[in-house]
């Protein structure tokens, strides 16, 4: 578990670095409210608790199988939103959407990034109903269409494997800090910020591969938000460093999973131009 929590501040650090993040934006009329999951607005709606009176009361995160819940839900929407800033001062951000209807077998998945507030051209969005897969990618202006044919699409997978929540469990000391509500259901909320961690000391490690050499994790923090069933519902990560030439870098990402049991995938405004571009 150690190795996957390594390689995610590598991956991280190695992406920032480089420069080579870019994404936000996207999405459909199936995910409407899943931005505010994104920034945990609902999150804060009411808070209740003592963050000092967490760790001696003895609460531990607790995790379902995901998997299982969200199958038995019939449907979710889940995102998962990075943001970073390199030494060079650019920012980045990507951002990947899953809504998913499994009851329904209808799916969309929207990727999107950008560079200092502007599109990269990195978008990519594919939607499956009826068996089959419809893909848009490109920039807006002039995006290309392909589909296929498959049986199914079990996005669920993907969606769950942004969540860090199994590997932060496993190996660090979550401090209970409360519970508040959450996209409309009560969640515990679950902290971990240690500069001195084997974690950030790894990181501190990290050839940057730019020439700056080394890049030491300053700052750290990982919040959870847990429901009452043991699902991971927000996760916010974030850090902040500085290379040997003195240049800071940052990065934060967010991940929520909402409208668990109510979400429903419309066909996206694109899907005819898809029809046309795969009958041709």
């Amino acid at each position: 578990m150690f190795t996957n929590r390594l390689l995610v501040v590598v991956v991280a650090l190695l992406m920032l670095s480089a420069g080579c993040l870019g994404g936000g934006g996207g999405g459909s009329d199936a995910a409407d409210g899943a931005s505010g999951g994104a920034d945990g607005g609902d999150g804060a709606a009411s808070q209740s608790g003592d963050g000092d009176a967490g760790a001696s009361s003895g609460d531990e995160l607790e995790l379902t199988d995901a998997e299982q819940t969200l199958r038995d839900a019939g449907s979710f929407t889940a995102s998962w939103t990075y943001r970073g800033v390199d030494e060079r001062g650019v920012e980045s951000e990507v951002r990947h959407e899953f809504y998913v209807d499994l009851d329904g077998e209808r799916s969309l998945t929207v990727l999107s990034s950008t560079r200092d507030g502007q599109s990269d051209g990195g978008s990519m969005q594919q939607f499956f109903a009826d068996g089959v897969t419809y893909v848009q990618s490109g920039p807006a202006d002039s995006p290309t269409y392909f589909s296929y044919e498959q049986q199914t699409s079990d996005p669920l997978a993907s969606a769950l494997g942004f969540s860090q929540a199994r590997v932060y469990e496993a190996n660090d000391d979550l401090s209970f800090e409360g519970t508040e509500t959450y996209d409309g259901v009560s969640v515990e909320r679950y902290e971990l910020s240690e500069a001195s961690s084997q974690l950030i000391q790894a990181g501190s490690a990290v050839d940057a591969g730019t020439g700056s050499g080394n890049v030491e994790v300053t700052d750290f923090h990982y919040t959870v938000l847990v429901d009452e069933d043991g699902l991971s519902r927000y996760e916010s990560w974030s850090y902040e460093g500085e290379t040997d030439d003195g240049e800071t870098i940052s990065g934060e990402w967010e991940y929520s999973l909402t409208k668990v049991g109510s979400t429903t995938v419309d066909d996206p405004e694109w899907l005819a131009e898809a029809e046309a571009a795969s009958e041709a």
